[in-house]
């Protein structure tokens, strides 16, 4: 298909809107009938969300520098049907299509002006002809029933109508009309579209006899389309399908497209004629629209944000696209578009920051090696930030322990850009350092691992954290308004033989003196503390076996709640008997306290 067209009419892209899926259709496919799923991804789509949303200026812009004339004829005509300005319309869609006989979406237009000028006859050949070629055009068999509604043909309207619901359930104007009609009648019709199709089934048990262009009975050819090998009528004035005439003297429009529901097996070969005729008629637009995509630049798939080619480009409900990152960043300061002020609070809630497919789908085309230069200079981007000594994100807050819970709320922009990238490198780690006057941060902090991570509507999030290894800062640094370092982890040193046996003994000694003071606190405090960091860890069967100690030191260390700057010198030992000496001394004076 060519690139330009819309998927869902089929035509050059009109007016085009992107769905918040990602991918893009006309507007007037989407405004008036919209699916209730998208037909690409089976999303489900809101009506509401259409009405918000602004036409994709960077794919108008597209559509206009390849196709100048045409847009530019295109949308002259729209303007005049919008206007009422039929004869105006029907003139400059002639024209047209003196220079471009095969242009189906002239034709659409054409249509629409005959039915205007209520030249019913005129707008029923060109949308018989469309319909044959297009036989899932489900809005193109909507516009034909209206017409033949028009033209007093209530039998055949029907037929159209409980075609278009065979296509597609949920187009809810066909299922209207076909109401109107049968309530009209003084039928019952029901809610269920299987039931109305079934209803409408039996009203047409007798349906009209199809017949063919030459006169005999057997499927409608359009105008234009040629009758297979051997077939009779080959080479013989054609009359249209709408003009063929009942016995009862009524007009049968009944062409191969409308007969899905009562022509026998045959139709699945007229069926595969239609589509050869359809790529053939559409082959010469698709190659020389296909020719016109060769004035697209580099510089016309520009990231207003990052100057740089789009990475998963995404579009905004103001019909502005940029990069997913960029975008997401802007965000984190000022909830409006950075180019046209709009707010964009609903956009930022849902966060529905899927890449516009059409226009990836343009690029890989167009330039697939810058494509994928931009691509690895992403994934350098990624794997720099995903590197856990050097520059890594530090989080400057207070004193965190290993295993030990960390539980935060982020809301600076600086900090949501921090943790957001922690997730897309899937490292979920970043650095938590306590605030030092003169340095901005302190020597030594802890890492962090994200567990969970609540994003808010407003933009704030919380965060689930638990320590890890502990580390030195041998180098500060910035990136993107939040502090980086790179730094060297920290172990304890292990000891053996009689050091292992005198270490043990004061490693039980000071476990118990800590039991006791934590026994000792009343009821309503052991609560709030167990609440808050958990229940007292048991003692380790070996007290060497972790690279950061025994875990109950860090668990008492942070119900302490001692001075940051004491904390942060506890967390730099490396020896666990100075650790635990430390315990010891801070546990008498609680206890004495």
């Amino acid at each position: 298909m060519d690139l330009l067209e819309c998927p869902l009419c089929l035509f050059l892209m009109c007016e085009p809107v992107t769905m918040s899926c990602g991918h893009t259709f006309c507007r007037r496919c989407v405004g008036g009938h919209l699916p209730s799923k998208c037909p690409a991804c089976n999303v489900r789509l809101k009506q509401r969300e259409v009405k918000g949303m602004k036409n994709n200026v960077l794919l108008i812009s597209v559509v206009e520098k390849c196709c100048p004339e045409e847009t530019r004829m295109k949308c002259h005509i729209q303007e005049k049907l919008k206007a009422n300005e039929f004869v105006e319309a029907l003139s400059i869609t002639n024209d047209g299509l003196d220079l471009v006989p095969d242009d189906q979406s002239l034709k659409v237009y054409r249509a629409e002006a005959n039915w205007g000028l209520l030249r019913f006859t005129d707008a029923l050949t060109d949308l018989d002809y469309l319909c044959c070629l297009r036989p899932n055009w489900t809005e193109g068999f909507f516009r034909k029933g209206n017409v033949l509604l028009e033209m007093g043909q209530q039998t055949e309207a029907l037929i159209q109508f409980h075609h278009c619901l065979k296509l597609q359930a949920d187009f809810a104007p066909a299922k209207s009309q076909i109401k109107k009609i049968l309530e009209a009648e003084g039928m019952t019709v029901p809610e269920e579209v299987s039931c109305i199709l079934q209803v409408v089934s039996e009203y047409l048990k007798e349906p009209c006899p199809i017949t063919s262009l030459s006169g005999s009975q057997g499927p409608t050819h359009p105008e234009g389309l040629k009758h297979p090998p051997g077939e009779e009528g080959e080479g013989e004035g054609r009359r249209d399908a709408h003009q063929v005439k009942h016995d009862t003297g009524t007009e049968c429009c009944l062409s191969l497209c409308q007969a899905v529901s009562f022509l026998p097996a045959a139709e699945e070969d007229e069926e595969m004629m239609m589509r050869k005729e359809e790529g053939h008629g559409r082959g010469e637009s698709s190659h020389r629209r296909g020719k016109t995509l060769g004035v697209l630049t580099v510089s016309d798939f520009e990231c207003p944000l990052c100057i740089r080619l789009f990475f998963e480009p995404v579009t905004t409900p103001c019909g502005h696209t940029f990069c997913k990152n960029c975008i997401e960043r802007s965000l984190d300061h000022n909830l409006r578009c950075p180019l046209c002020k709009q707010p964009l609070q609903e956009y930022f809630k849902n966060r529905k920051y899927n890449p516009t497919v059409l226009l990836q789908d343009i690029m890989t085309h167009l330039f697939p090696s810058q494509l994928a230069e931009r691509k690895q200079v992403h994934d350098a981007e990624m794997a720099e930030l995903s590197n856990l000594t050097k520059d890594i994100p530090i989080f400057v807050c207070t004193v965190a322990y290993p295993g030990v819970p960390c539980p935060l709320h982020i809301f600076e922009p600086r900090y949501r850009l921090m943790m957001r990238r922690c997730m897309e490198t899937g490292t979920k780690k970043f650095g938590m350092c306590s605030y030092e006057h003169g340095k901005g941060f302190a020597d030594y902090g802890c890492m962090l691992e994200i567990l969970s991570l609540e994003l808010l509507p407003d933009g704030r999030s919380y965060v689930d954290t638990v320590g890890g290894s502990r580390f030195r800062v041998l180098k500060r640094g910035q990136r993107d308004g939040y502090h980086t370092a790179d730094i060297e982890y920290l172990e304890d040193l292990k000891v053996d033989g009689s050091e292992l046996e005198l270490l043990q003994r004061l490693h039980d000694s000071v476990y118990q003196q800590a039991q006791d003071w934590y026994q000792r606190l009343g009821s309503r405090i052991r609560e709030q503390i167990n609440r808050q960091y958990g229940t007292m860890p048991d003692k380790d069967g070996n007290i060497q076996a972790s690279s950061n100690g025994p875990a109950w030191c860090w668990w008492l260390l942070s119900v302490l709640q001692l001075d940051p700057a004491y904390q942060t010198t506890v967390l730099s030992l490396t020896s666990l008997k100075d650790r635990l000496g430390h315990l010891r001394l801070v546990l008498e004076y609680f206890s004495q306290s």
